[in-house]
């Protein structure tokens, strides 16, 4: 099977451009088997099974998302098929530097959007942190962050604060075009559904 539609096969059905606008705000199929009728079974349905269950449990392990928005430029571009894994946070809480797949938290569900949209997010601290802008520079308890991944400093500046227990803060590396913890505070971590692992580009689906 090619590459892209493998890919396409796993995509989460929830999972379509409109979930993935920020601060905005499925696939649905019947099957009907036939009951299987002797000495008429295909020599390959067993490997079509082995394969079909393999497909199951890979989807509940990790799913490819579509990148809608350009608020994780240049990291990830409009377009892009960005691969979230679902094991690492059974594990650990997520670290700064953690590129976060995430429903979107109440504040944000109070102007309208669903509670199942799902954004991506960088996160940048975490609980007992302090977390502030001055100057486009991002400081993360008293030290500046160098940071190679943004699309451009921040032109805005944004109060001292401290991150509560059990939430994070994520902002996108496109500062200036991201609906992130900036606008709607921290992220509750219970809210985080995926790590990003990799992506895709347009062009490798053509």
């Amino acid at each position: 099977m090619a590459v892209g539609g493998l890919l396409r096969s796993l995509v989460s059905p929830a999972g379509g451009v409109a979930t993935w606008l920020p601060c905005h705000e499925l696939f649905a199929s019947c099957h009907h088997w036939l009951p299987t009728l002797p000495r008429l079974r295909p020599p390959a349905s067993d490997g079509f099974k082995l394969l079909l269950v393999l497909l199951l449990f890979s989807a509940a392990l990790a799913e490819v998302r579509y990148i809608a928005s350009s608020s994780m430029a240049p990291t990830l571009r409009p377009g892009d098929r960005a691969v979230a894994e679902k094991v690492t946070y059974f594990f650990r809480r997520p670290s700064i530097g953690d590129i976060v797949f995430f429903k979107v938290p109440a504040a944000v569900q109070n102007y309208g959007v669903n509670k199942d949209v799902v954004f991506i997010k960088r996160v940048l601290a975490t609980p007992g942190d302090f977390i502030e802008v001055r100057q486009g520079q991002l400081i993360v308890n008293g030290v500046v962050q160098k940071e190679h991944y943004t699309a451009s400093h921040a032109l805005y500046t944004m109060e001292a604060m401290r991150l509560p227990e059990g939430h994070v803060f994520v902002m996108g590396d496109n500062r200036n075009n991201s609906c992130d913890s900036r606008a709607w505070g921290p992220l509750p971590i219970d809210n985080i559904v995926g790590r990003y692992m990799t992506s895709f580009t347009r062009s490798s689906f053509q």
